[in-house]
This record gives structure tokens, sequence and C-alpha cells, in this order.
């Protein structure tokens, strides 16, 4: 007691103004015994469990089961003991209830000493053994602590342990400035699960901060980690957020790649690699850097960003930067790229694509010719080798919007951005068999060369402002379209300031009913200019086109087209099996063209057609009366709707010779059901009832007036529910399996002439979320195939054939099939071949040899043998079937890290022969290995952001799978 009267009395020198609590000193150390023999034994209990037990234990907690053993474990522990509590014992030095003392408590000391008083009071209090300390919201535990009142400093040494938040820090000695709010702990670890940084000096740099310098930073807890990032610089934020410069990766001491800088949230961050070889491409090096910020602090800045940079041995470099954000306010994605496009043709010369390991030869060559070797000098000699050529593009899209509900007043502005120096970018450098490291992949799993080429490109503008019921909108558009023979891009089409005024408003009910009456009104006016083919220019003298000059845009005409009208519309409940909706409007149209340059309509070579054109505008300007009137009658089960449909035309600036002022007059008759869950089935066709012009007369039969009638089966049958009609939400259902059948068909009959026109099936197989006895998980499967068949013209059919599959093998290892074939040849699979193709006493392979098109039958037998090869090549290369891409990935997950070796190949087809007026066919085939940061994030979600609804989920055996019982 003597020690502890003594350090009292050093604390109120150190600090006059502190109040000092006085507490019973024995029952303070027995809450402590009691909390660390309980924390002994959870520690004994948990450490006793098996890793089921532990996984189990945590997901009944609401706790994230996933990571190490040893984390888990440790989560489970500070799950179930609590902190300690932090009281006041009579030796504290400071007390946190005065706001104008030290933030300082001392919970726990066995010694102190005072040193250095003088007459200012100042002077070092040093604490020994088993120190606890509270800081403002840290503590800090430590063999020896010594407090400068004069400084206000804190130096501590000997097992130093600092906790602040999610933060724990171990080290050897640590300085903390009590002014600055910041601290300095060397040879130190920092942990922040799941994550462990480990470095020579960690700096709190404030309370959200903390600066690691020449340390390294791993997701594994050993003492001496198998794998970390090693970093000059380490930023840690408070949300997990990490900032890193100069990283290098490394596995058991061995640098394997380097960063100048890298930055880490938790959600959506990864790093890909891979390396591979093409046909057409050579060998290949793609790297993708992604990371995200869930909230920045800026209204502008992205939640999400992505790096490429892509090495090809044949056709060039590329470097690609993606950005994107979603919030309330601001939405937009960026899509930047550069290529230094390496030019390349097709070798001439046959290769055996066997060679090399199986991988196959390079089908280009980068020699190509690169113009005149002497210009100007009419030699015929050509300057070859190797040409490069620079590609860009820009694809940006944005949205912002305001929205004040109080007022009932919201804006809404749109651009989209497109521009591409090369059609070809995206085909060329858009190639990348990987998935994405972000939610992105719930929506584009991967970027495969699907063969996109950008002949057209949109740039639009659009705002929207809503005030009540009053909708005021600008918009303007330009199309452009690529040209080869000027090899860029120029104008097809503009849209000048469309303007769009729309107002609705409820100006009471219809008497003796509860159904509203709208009053709408409409203005629209905008001004369209088409463009032809671009023009060089023309030598004024004697007409002749200048080859060196640049092509320019050429007008062809600008249409300008105004309408206005005004309406009233109801609908109307007629007990509850009817409803009847109708619609009456008025109003006016008016169009009209102008030809610029040589187009004009006097002098112009085309002058016929522009007046053509001009009077069929005049004859669409006019004075109507619209009607539209629906009635529905049935219920969900079953329900009919017809539409009656009606325009008079008066006053039009030129009477329409055919239709007179009677332009539209039809009726739409359709019969719906929807009894069945995720069915949906339908017939519908139009019926005609305009009334022709005596003169023109075609002479329609009643069947003729009707259009074609069309009728839809589809849905998905599911083996487990079966046609029950009750649709589950996402809560209600109890599972992530299914099974079954989807189907949709598509029938078309040409109900003037009553014949069958055509039918498109789709029918597949689906099912995921089993398990079998040696496959841990199917988590996708789906089989299934495509026939549109037109009944008139069976050359004109399609099939189509799909396969696709993702297993998860075995705890580590997983397999991905995507298979795609078609049929080239259709007609030969049906007996047409014979009976209409070729003439009587004609053979088929005459009639082949004649027309160059192959019009020997077989049967879908007869061709999946001649497919296998055992009929020799020359068979093989005649078969109807025909894979169109094929894809196939072996996965392998070990330690944070995701490894793929696949193979991949498409079907391309390019321009061939001496004039390029053939098509060469190939196989563009890829081996390629990736390897993905997997878990590349900080930390879990806090537990008051978990769901509120626990949604359990359960693996089926694929007998088990038509069961009901759904409960464990």
């Amino acid at each position: 007691m003597e020690i502890l009267a003594q350090d009292t009395n050093g604390l109120k020198l150190l600090f006059p103004d502190q109040n000092l609590p006085a507490k019973n000193q024995q029952e303070e150390e027995r809450k402590q015994t009691t909390t660390q023999i309980q924390r002994g034994i959870v520690r004994k209990s948990v450490d006793a469990m098996t890793d089921r037990e532990v996984e189990d234990n945590l997901r009944n907690l609401g706790l994230n089961p996933t990571g190490t053993i040893y984390s888990k474990r440790e989560r489970l522990r500070e799950a179930l003991v609590p902190p300690e509590e932090q009281p006041l014992t009579p030796e504290s030095l400071l007390s946190s209830q005065q706001k104008k003392g030290p933030p300082i408590q001392i919970q726990n000391a066995a010694e102190g000493q005072l040193l250095n008083i003088d007459k200012t009071k100042g002077g070092v209090l040093v604490l020994r053994g088993k120190v606890r300390v509270k800081i403002k919201a840290g503590e800090l535990v430590a063999d020896s602590v010594s407090i400068d009142a004069t400084r206000q400093e804190i130096y501590a040494e000997g097992g130093v342990e600092y906790k602040d938040g999610n933060a724990k820090v171990i080290g050897d000695r640590m300085i903390y400035d009590l002014k600055l709010n910041q601290g300095v702990v060397y040879n130190s670890k920092l942990s922040m699960f799941p994550s462990h940084f480990i470095g020579q000096k960690i700096k709190r740099l404030d309370e959200k901060r903390y600066l690691l310098e020449m340390g390294y930073f791993t997701a594994c807890n050993a003492e001496l980690p198998h794998e970390s990032f090693q970093a000059k610089r380490i930023i840690i934020h408070d949300d997990r957020t990490v900032v890193a410069q100069w990283v290098s990766y490394k596995v058991g001491g061995t640098t394997l790649f380097m960063f100048p800088i890298l930055y880490n949230s938790e959600s959506g961050n990864g790093v890909t690699t891979q390396f591979g070889k093409n046909n057409s491409q050579g060998y290949f090096w793609q790297n993708s850097y992604q990371w995200s910020d869930s909230y920045p602090n800026s209204l502008f800045l992205a939640n999400g960003y992505k790096f490429r940079f892509d090495v090809y041995e044949k056709t060039g470099q590329a470097t690609q930067l993606e950005m994107w954000k979603l919030s309330p306010i601001i939405n937009y994605n960026i899509n930047l790229g550069y290529a230094n496009y390496k030019n390349n043709a097709i070798t001439p010369v046959y290769e055996d694509r066997f060679k090399n390991l199986g991988i196959g030869n390079v089908a280009v060559t980068n020699n190509v010719d690169r113009g005149e070797l002497f210009p100007n000098s009419g030699l015929p000699y050509r300057n070859t080798g190797v040409n490069y050529d620079p590609w860009w593009k820009a694809d940006l899209r944005l949205n912002a919007k305001f929205n004040d509900f109080s007022k009932d007043y919201t804006r809404n502005f749109q651009v989209q951005y497109e521009n591409y120096s090369n059609r070809l970018f995206d085909y060329e450098f858009g190639n990348r068999y990987q998935p994405s490291n972000s939610l992105q992949s719930l929506y584009t799993f991967r970027d495969v060369r699907f063969g996109l080429i950008r002949n057209l490109l949109n740039w639009n503008f659009n705002y929207t402002e809503n005030r009540g019921d009053l909708s005021v909108g600008i918009s303007m558009s330009r199309t452009l379209i690529y040209q080869i023979q000027a090899n860029q891009y120029f104008a097809a089409q503009d849209t000048l300031p469309a303007v769009t005024i729309r107002n609705s408003s409820n100006i009471g009910l219809v008497p003796g009913t509860a159904s509203p009456i709208y009053w709408d009104m409409l203005f629209q006016t905008n001004i369209n200019r088409i463009y032809g083919p671009p023009q060089q220019k023309v030598n004024p003298i004697n007409g002749i086109v200048d080859p060196r000059s640049q092509f320019q845009d050429y007008v062809l005409r600008s249409q300008t087209n105004v309408i206005g009208e005004t309406g009233l519309r109801s609908p109307i409940a007629m007990g509850t099996y009817v409803s009847f909706t109708p619609s009456v409007y008025m109003g006016a149209t008016k169009q009209t063209v102008e030809f610029p340059g040589s187009g004009s309509e006097l002098n112009g070579p085309d002058r016929d057609v522009n007046r053509a054109y001009a009077t069929l505008l005049k004859q669409q300007s006019y004075q109507y009366v619209r009607q539209s009137h629906t009635v529905r009658m049935g219920i969900p089960e079953i329900f009919l709707s017809t539409t009656y449909r009606r325009l008079d035309a008066d006053k039009a600036e030129a009477k329409d010779p055919i239709l007179g002022n009677l332009r539209q007059h039809e009726a739409e008759v359709s019969l719906e059901s929807y009894a069945l869950n995720d069915w949906d089935i339908s017939v519908r066709t139009i019926r005609d009832l305009r009334q022709f012009s005596s003169t023109y007369n075609p002479g329609l039969t009643n069947m003729q007036r009707w259009y074609y009638t069309v009728v839809r089966v589809g849905g998905f049958f599911d083996f487990v529910d079966g046609f029950t009609t009750r649709r589950p939400s996402l809560l209600e259902r109890k599972r992530n399996f299914y099974s079954g059948l989807f189907i949709n068909n598509d029938y078309v009959h040409h109900t003037p002439q009553n014949r069958s026109l055509s039918n498109n099936l789709t029918l597949s197989y689906k099912m995921g979320g089993f398990s079998w006895p040696i496959i841990r998980a199917f988590r996708s499967l789906e089989i299934g195939s495509t026939w549109y068949h037109v009944y008139k013209d069976s050359f004109l059919d399609s099939y189509r054939f799909f396969f696709k599959t993702d297993v998860k093998v075995t705890r580590y290892t997983g397999v991905e099939l995507e298979l795609d074939s078609r049929v080239t040849e259709p007609w030969r699979l049906t007996a047409l071949a014979q009976g209409q193709f070729y003439a009587m006493n004609t053979s088929p392979e005459l009639y082949t040899s004649q027309t160059g098109t192959n019009y020997d039958q077989t049967t879908i037998w007869e061709d999946l043998a001649a497919g296998t090869g055992a009929q020799g090549q020359n068979e093989r290369q005649k078969t109807v079937f025909n894979i169109n891409r094929f894809m196939m990935t072996l996965k392998m997950d070990l330690h944070n890290w995701e490894y793929r070796l696949g193979y991949s190949m498409n079907l391309r087809a390019l321009p061939g022969g001496l004039t390029l007026n053939n098509q060469l066919t190939f196989y563009d085939q890829s081996v390629y290995l990736s390897v993905n940061l997997t878990n590349f994030s900080f930390g879990d979600s806090p537990s008051a952001q978990a769901t509120r609804v626990r949604l359990y989920r359960f693996r089926k055996r694929p007998l088990d799978g038509t069961t009901t019982d759904l409960t464990e």
C-alpha cells in the first residue's frame, strides 16, 4: 500500500486537476482473475473442436465462417468471451469523466515511480509490471510504461500490445504523442482480420490511418508467412483500405512480381495475369489489376477501376482503363484504350497445327506491304516488313440525376459517347479468357472473342425535367458508320435538338364509376439529317474527283418533323373480369425536307427520287383524329385482349391515292394465359380493316386481311416444384438447387395464305446446386438446342446445339466447359435436298459440281460418325455439324490464388482470294494459363450490416432432388 500511496501522490503532482475515484482493489483483481479463467477454458474448448464444429458455431453466431482454421478459431474465441470491462482502480492516474483532464486511464500496474519533480509540478511517471493504459479510444498493454507530463508523451517497451478498434498492433517499443494523437510502434505486427501487417515501424497518423514502413502484409497468420506482399510504405485506413508503394509479392522469400503502387479495399479487388498462345495472335501475356472503393470521399470519384496491359506476339500491345461509379446522383462507366497495333496477314503456307507440343503454329505473319520502296518512281519494288499503327478507343456513359420528392421535382441528364480509331479494336484486344474480379462477374463472366466489330458508333445527349405532371425533354444524337473506302467513321444520321413536352393530368372521374380520366398533351419536334457515302473534292474545271483529297461528310437531306396532339383516356373496370380502356386524341403533324448541295430536287442527279420523297412527306402531313380502345376479359389463368386502332387524316397537304383519309384501321386480338408458374402462353394476330381506293383495288380476300398469327409457348418446368402456381420469393425459397426443362417455342402461321410459315424452338435442360458422390458440387449445367424451321423453304433452316457447365470436383479443383455447335448446311438433313435442289435425271454429285454447293443428303447419325474422323479427313471436312465455339478450363484454388488452364477454339471467317471476294474459314485456337489473386480483401462486414433474414441453403443429391423435405 505504500507504493500505491506514493503513486497516487505522484499522479496528483503530475495532473493536479484530476479526480481519482476510489474502488475496491480486491474486487477488481477477482474480476480479472475470473475473466482470465474464462478465457483459458474457452481457448481449450475451441482448440478441441473440429473444423466443422468451428464453422457451424460461427454460422450460428452470425459470423463469417471463411478464412484459415487459425483465424476462424481466433474469431470464435473473441466472440465467446467479451472484452474485459475497463473499470478504474484506486491506482488510476487519470479519469476520463473530466473533460479538461488528460485522456488517459491507467487500469492496472504492479508498481509505479514518479521521477524528476520540479517547481512546475512536471515529471515522468514510470509504471512496471503488466501495465494496462487506456489512451483515448485505444488501449496499451506493456511491461513498462513511462508518462512524460511536460512533453505529453508516452513511452512503452517490452511486450507492447496496442488495440484501436478493429486494429491490433504488437511490437517491442512504442512512443505516443498525446498532443498530436499519433504514435509509433517498432518491430511491430498489425492485425486486421483476415490480414496481418508486419514491419519495422508502424505510425498512427490519425484516428483512421496507419503508416507501415518497410513491412509486408499477408492473409496467412503464421508467424513466418510463406507468402506475402512486401512494401516500402503502407498506409492502412480504418475502413481496411490499404495504399502501398513499391510492392513486391514474395513466396518463401522469393520475389515473383512487383507493383509501383497498390490500392486495396474490401470489395472487388484482384490481380490476374494470363499467358497463352493463339493461332492468329501468337504468344500473348495479359494482365489485369482491379481495385474498388465502395464509398469514395468524393461525389465524382469512381467506385471501381480496372487497368489492363496486354502484349501479343503478332498483333502488338494494348493498355486499357475502365472506371465505373454507382451512386444515387452520379453514375458512369468510362472505358479508355490505346494500342500499338502490329499489322499482320494470314500466311498462305499450310502448317501442321499439331506441332509445338500440340499448341499449333501461328497462322499469321508480320511481314506486310508498307508501300512503294521508291515512291513516285514508277518502279515495281515494294517495301515489306513490320508496320505499326496506333489505335485508340473512348467509351463514355454518364447519368446524373437530382430528385426532390417533397416538391415532386426531378432532373435526369444522360450522355453516351463512343469513338474508335479502328473498328477492330475490341475484336483484336478484347479477347480475354478470364473472370472479372468484381461484382460485374455476375453479369459478364468473361470477355471472349465473339467477333465484335464496331461498324456503328452512337453519340447521344438527353435531358429530362419533370415538375408534377409536366415533363420536358431535350435530346440530340449522332450515328456514325465505318466507311471502308475512307477507312474511318463518318456520320450516317443526326438528330438535332429534339424537344418533347408531355403533360398528363387527372381531371376527374367517369360519371357513376371510380375510374379516373386523364388529359394528355404532347408536343414534339426534331430535325433529322441523313448522310450518304463520304465524298472527295471534285475539280470544278473538268469534274474529275481528286483522289488525294480527304473524304468529307455528304448530306443527302434534312428532314423536319413536328407533331402536337391532345386527348383523353381512362382505364375503366367493368366488374371483376372485364376492363375497358378507351382513348381519343386529336392533333396535327407536319414533315418537310430539304436537299442541299448537288442533291437538290431541281438540278441534282436524283431529282426524280427526291421529288417523290418530298411528295411522300406531304402525304404524311395532316390533321388527324386517333383512336385506340382496349378491352380485356377473363382471369389470370386465361384472358382475351382486343385493341381497336383508327387514324383519320384530314386536310393532308397531298392526298394519298391509295389510302385516302383513313390511314390506319385495324384490330389486334390476343389470347394469353399465366395459369402456370414461370410459363407464358399466348396467341396474337392483327386484322386489317382499311378501305382502299377503287383505282388501286388490290382485291384482298377475307383471309388476306389477317396478319401473321404468332403462337408462343415458353417457360421452365422445375422437377422439384412441378406445375405450381405459387411464386416463392427469395426469402421464402429455402434452397438454391434446381433441375428442370426450359422450353420456348414461337410458331408463326401465314394467315393470308393459310399455311405454316416458320417455327423457332429452343429446348434445354438446366440444373445446379447438386452434389454427386465423386463431384463436390454442380454449380450449373445446361444442355440444349435451337431449331429454326421454315416450312416452305427448308434451305433456310438453322440448327444450334449448346452445352455449358461449371463443376466443382473437389474442394480445390473445378472444371468449366462450353460448347456451341451449328449446322452450316441444313438442307442436307432434309429430303428436299434430292426433291427440290437439283433437276431430274441429274445426280447430286453433278449438280454439286455445277453449282458449287454441296447437296449430298445425310442424317444426324451419319454426320456425327463422319465427324469423328473414322471415315477419313475428306468426309470429316464435309460434315454438317461444326463447332462454332468450344472452351475448356481446369481450375485450381490454392491458398487465396486461383489457377486456370484452358483451351479455346473459335470459328473465324476472313476475306480471302486475290480480289478478297472469297471467304477463308478457320478455327482460331488458344491455350492459356491464368493466375488470379482471389482473396484480396481486408476484413469482413460488421455484424450490424448482416442481413436480418438468414437464408438456409442445402445441397441435394440428384436422386433426392424431387423430395419435398427441405429441412436440415
